[in-house]
């Protein structure tokens, strides 16, 4: 068997010691020394590996309650649009029926609506309010033209002393076709256009003295007649309430007074089943 000797060296002025181990011996001190340090290594490079795992559990943890709050949020966020839709869908419903549109159900205005095999009930709910939206916009849009071409106001305040259809002709003393009203008032009183539209007709018409003519679209004319001065001129744009005219006696007339004519198309029309405001 071999032999070591292992002499040590002191710094002070002592005797030199030396011990003598197998090689055997020295073997096994270093394989124990080795596995030591690999056993520390192993054990250090676990509790490194166990402490990360650890963090990345609380991380996860806190990742899911976020998820979990953020999740219960958006839900109730879900559900309050869905009441809100429930409300406009309800709402654009009514409309609808006050429109004159038919009430089919989730339809557009050109048939059922076509949803992607991945549209979830909101977006579907969604289209269906903002179609029928779209269908009542253009509805009330038309409804308003409609509306803005009616003669529904008085043309002047005064006394009706003359009505729609058969009369005495004032001058003659004969029955006659009245063909509008007439109302007296002061001269000079101001006559408003009793809907939007454009003059056709401003200047001298006959029998008819001073006249205004307005044609209000789908066939919806006004005649103002006997003024005593024209306030607008062919090809104007007038609203409804504006000033064309103030009243007079001119043409074949007794006394200061508007004549008042509305037709559609070639159809004369009692005014006073238009007129919304009179008193």
């Amino acid at each position: 068997m071999k032999y070591n000797t292992i002499i040590f060296v002191p710094h002070a002025k002592a005797k030199f010691r030396k011990v003598t181990v197998s090689t055997r011996f020295l073997s096994v001190i270093a394989g124990s020394a080795a596995l030591v340090l690999l056993a520390a290594v192993t054990f250090g490079w676990a509790f490194l590996s166990s402490t990360r795992r650890d963090r990345q559990y609380l991380q996860v943890l806190a990742d899911n309650a976020r998820l979990k709050s953020t999740s219960a949020a958006l839900h109730g966020r879900l559900q309050g649009l869905s009441r809100q839709l429930s409300d406009f869908e309800s709402r654009t419903r009514r409309l609808s029926i006050v429109a004159g549109l038919a009430d089919s159900g989730r339809t557009g205005a050109g048939g059922p609506l076509a949803m992607n095999a991945s549209a979830s009930p909101l977006d579907e709910r969604s289209a269906f309010v903002r179609s029928r939206l779209n269908a009542l916009e253009s509805q009330f849009a038309r409804r308003e033209v409609l509306v803005s071409s009616m003669p529904t106001v008085a043309p002047v305040r005064g006394l009706l002393n003359s009505g729609f259809g058969s009369r005495r002709d004032p001058i003659t003393g004969q029955g006659a076709f009245h063909p509008g009203l007439d109302i007296s008032t002061r001269r000079r009183e101001p006559v408003l256009a009793t809907a939007s539209g454009t003059v056709i007709r401003s200047g001298w018409a006959g029998d008819y003295g001073r006249a205004v003519e307005i044609d209000h679209g789908n066939g919806y004319r006004t005649v103002y007649g006997h003024l005593d001065a024209n306030l607008v001129r062919e090809g104007q744009r007038v609203s409804r309430g504006e000033r064309v005219g103030l009243v007079g006696s001119t043409g074949r007339s007794t006394g200061p007074h508007l004549h008042y004519e509305v037709r559609q198309g070639d159809r004369l029309l009692n005014p006073l089943e238009y007129i919304l405001d009179a008193k």
